[in-house]
């Protein structure tokens, strides 16, 4: 028994397969005119659809921070005094994660508020992107003052926040792309917008932001330990003034005078300024070799590839268009009429 309903159910769709290709072949002339309706949709979509430009920067980062003789030797001095120069690499800008800090808020929105010239014009690239964009003309066709973005950052209105934010959304989701090689090192950014000197001065100046933050990051401990040791060193400096002054004085005063008492005063204020003298000279050499460290530390960005002008420009392809339209088309005139022929036979 469950053969013969297996047998009646597949018997069922083939005749049910059959009916509906009849269908579709009564109706191939309609489901034809709809399919080349949509395809010569497609042709006027890709005459009116904007060109776009792409460009391309390829880099890789240098973060080579072995231990060396010189920083070991510095970071066994400062920590004479309880002082960490750094030094070392970690992991924070790996390449897994290298994509991310590209396509990050701090990342982007510092690249778009920097300064560009675009057909003679020098201004923040955001003005310029709601420019080319066509946001300054609707703000001033709904009677609305354009926001512009060259004031300082704390002074930035909400509006400012919340369209920075969105342009932000668009930038990552439709125009940047990131890629890091699996095996290599080398890290690519990728823009691609109406406008191919947008594109060329954005990933310039994401690649710049980027190592901007990186090198700030990284640096961080060792820039604040010379800080702390250039403030030690004028503080040790002072006392070995005052100090070096009183012995002077002492000297003067107590001339040809032999007194035990004197005597003991003046080996106190000698051996002041002798130790006073030796930490002076231990934190200079701590400084100098600290700043050398610093130096070497520092990540490099080195550019590999870098777009020139004019770039490649991209056009949706007119025979392309007209083929997936006319083939968007046609799927949606089958689906209606095997929708609508569902529909009728219930009915009936």
């Amino acid at each position: 028994m469950e053969d013969l309903n297996d047998e009646i159910r597949l018997k069922d769709v083939i005749l049910k397969l059959i009916y509906f290709k009849d269908i579709l072949f009564a109706k191939s002339i309609l489901i034809c005119s709809i399919a080349l309706v949509f395809g010569v949709f497609g042709v006027v979509y890709s005459f009116l659809k904007p060109p776009t430009y792409k460009a391309d920067l390829t880099f890789v980062i240098d973060e080579s921070q072995e231990p060396n003789a010189v920083g070991a030797m510095a970071a066994g001095l400062a920590s004479q005094f309880g002082f960490n120069i750094g030094g070392s690499s970690n992991g924070t800008f790996s390449q897994s994660n290298i994509e991310e800090l590209i396509l990050s808020k701090r990342v982007v929105q510092a690249a778009i508020l920097e300064e560009g010239d675009i057909n003679g014009k020098n201004d923040l690239l955001i003005n310029h992107y709601l420019e080319f964009k066509n946001f300054h003309q609707s703000w001033l066709a709904d009677g609305k003052e354009i926001i512009n973005f060259s004031i300082k950052r704390e002074n930035f209105s909400f509006e400012h926040d919340s369209i920075l934010m969105i342009v932000y959304d668009v930038l990552t989701n439709n125009n940047i792309s990131t890629n890091v090689g699996d095996e290599s090192s080398i890290v690519s950014i990728s823009c691609k917008s109406e406008n191919e000197v947008f594109s060329k001065l954005l990933v310039e100046s994401l690649a710049k932001n980027l190592e901007s933050y990186y090198t700030k990051f990284q640096t961080a401990k060792t820039e604040s330990t010379l800080q702390l040791l250039s403030y030690r060193a004028d503080s040790v400096l002072t006392e070995l003034k005052n100090a070096e002054y009183k012995y002077a004085s002492h000297k003067d005063s107590n001339f040809g005078v032999q007194r035990a008492k004197g005597l003991l005063e003046e080996i106190r204020l000698k051996r002041d300024v002798e130790i006073l003298n030796i930490m002076y000279g231990e934190i200079i050499k701590n400084l100098e070799l600290s700043k050398f460290t610093l130096l070497n530390n520092k990540p490099l960005l080195n550019i590999i590839d870098s777009p020139s002008l004019p770039l490649e420009e991209k056009k949706l392809s007119k025979k392309l268009s007209l083929i997936l339209f006319s083939i968007v088309g046609g799927f949606f005139a089958v689906l209606y009429i095997i929708i609508r022929q569902l529909i009728r036979d219930e009915m009936a």
